[in-house]
């Protein structure tokens, strides 16, 4: 992939999806502005089209099936968010879904993709993928890569657009888990600027960028318990492994306790409903994990919003 022009196929991306999507707000968090003696800026992608970013991506590959591909339905393995992207997406064009969900998705997100009218199968977050990739065989459905895509990194991408659209000299702070985010943000972002950095965020217990990029190859590390449960892919995506390797500045990890803290900020101060994996971003802050000044400005990817206000309340208390 030729990372010095990505950042073109991104803008075209905006061009395809810019009709479907919302293009969220950018807002200056003036409580933990003040809190951490900087500028903090949050991307709300929990105001998104699904309350989740991952729309961005699923509609831009479904947007380049072919009418064949559309008639068979399309399927994924999902956390949760992304899987409720393809079935908006699919209830859009009137196509089948079938979503492979981990036993770790929430319940909130397991009814609102039945809502939508796609299938939802459980299995286990080892198993997710070889159950959609068998069905997919099975019933000859086009399967929805979460993450591992160039369309859905492309699609993933076009957030790092609308921000670099308004400002620049910006820590971008961005939650990890396969690498789909991320890996459109850094490719859009170093493509157009020199003077913005990308920063990835993964749980403590579930760290496998940590661990690939000291072995300079995606690698398999086991599940661990952590409060982001839309970050619990166990392996960077192959393709967009080397991308985070060679265009994100730094990679680090965040301890449960501090995704806690960071939502009980956002939550109680900054009255923004958001889930546990929109949090660590700011739980990597408050940890020290991410060195800054008074001059910087540091902007959370807040991923998504799909989790209701009590469940919030109920982390932060526990």
């Amino acid at each position: 992939m030729d990372y010095r022009n990505g950042y073109k196929d991104i803008l075209k991306t905006r061009e395809r999806i810019r009709d479907d999507i919302y293009e969220t707000p950018l807002v200056r968090l003036n409580y933990v502005s003040e809190y951490l003696g900087t500028s903090v800026y949050a991307k709300l992608e929990n105001m998104q089209k699904t309350n989740s970013f991952k729309i961005r991506g699923a509609l831009n590959k479904i947007k380049k099936l072919s009418n064949d591909e559309l008639k068979g339905g399309v399927i994924t393995a999902s956390s949760g968010n992304h899987g409720k992207g393809v079935a908006t997406c699919a209830k859009m064009l009137g196509i089948p879904a079938k979503i492979i969900l981990p036993d770790t998705a929430t319940e909130i997100k397991r009814k609102m993709i039945k809502d939508l009218g796609a299938e939802v199968i459980i299995s286990s977050v080892e198993e997710r993928f070889i159950v959609a990739n068998e069905i997919a065989k099975k019933e000859n459905m086009t399967f929805i890569h979460p993450y591992d895509d160039e369309d859905i990194l492309e699609g993933q991408g076009t957030i790092a657009v609308e921000i670099l659209n308004k400002m620049d000299h910006l820590k971008m702070i961005v939650p990890i888990g396969g690498g789909g985010l991320i890996s459109g943000i850094a490719m859009y972002t170093k493509g157009v600027t020199r003077w913005s950095e990308v920063i990835g965020v993964e749980p403590v217990n579930i760290a496998r960028y940590t661990r690939s990029l000291k072995e300079n190859r995606p690698t398999e590390v086991k599940k661990g318990k952590t409060l982001a449960d839309g970050l619990q892919s166990i392996k960077p995506g192959d393709k967009v492994f080397s991308i985070v390797r060679d265009l994100v500045d730094d990679v680090v990890t965040c301890e449960d306790k501090n995704i806690k803290k960071a939502l009980d900020l956002l939550y109680n101060k900054e009255k923004l409903i958001v889930e546990p994996s929109s949090a660590i971003g700011l739980g990597a802050i408050l940890e020290g994990k991410i060195k800054y000044d008074e001059r910087d400005k540091l902007v959370l990817i807040v991923t998504g919003g799909n989790i209701e206000g009590s469940s919030v309340e109920k982390i932060i208390n526990s």
